[in-house]
């Protein structure tokens, strides 16, 4: 009897993001010469960027504290901003501090772009997965980014900084994927 070899999660979340656009074989032959590929938000997901190493660790580390289901995140090494991968909530306002929602614009124009590295190839550039896209289309709810967002801003402020390792050297510790 023949065993059927199980797809990597990571797989499957390279099929579902290629999937999200209008040219799936486009962005998959950007992720074969190695890049990053544009994906335009605001078809399946939006974007919330959350700005600072810090401040995306504290709400990683109390959204798997609270049991909160993290959808895909992409960091940004070089910008040191993480990209939050959200459902689309049209005319949604979306106001919180060292943060910025993208989404489809009210005019009509194009929607803005995100670059992203195909999941499970590791770091591209600047560019790094913390929670890949596992193919669910799980994505994090506004309503718990937000929660984590408030309650980690505390925390921060209470905390005294030390040396900050940044992401690289401790990334492992809280990657779900």
């Amino acid at each position: 009897m023949r065993t059927l070899a199980r797809v990597p999660p990571h797989v499957l979340g390279g099929r579902w993001l290629a999937g999200v656009s209008s040219r799936p074989g486009h962005i998959q032959a950007g992720w074969r010469r190695g890049g990053p590929a544009l994906l335009p938000v605001s078809c399946r997901f939006d974007v919330v960027i959350v700005v600072g190493t810090a401040l995306t660790r504290a709400v990683v580390d109390e959204l798997h504290g609270s049991g909160q289901v993290i959808g895909p995140v992409l960091y940004d090494h070089g910008a040191e901003t993480s990209s939050w991968l959200v459902p689309v909530r049209p005319g949604a306002a979306w106001q919180m501090r060292s943060t910025v929602l993208l989404t489809a614009l009210a005019d009509g124009r194009d929607p803005p772009l995100v670059a992203l590295p195909a999941p499970g190839v590791g770091r591209v550039a600047s560019l790094e997965w913390l929670v890949q896209p596992d193919g669910s289309g799980t994505l994090t709810r506004h309503s718990d980014l937000a929660v984590a967002l408030r309650r980690a801003r505390p925390a921060l402020n209470r905390s005294v900084p030390a040396a900050s390792p940044g992401l690289v050297s401790n990334s492992h510790a809280w990657r779900t994927s």
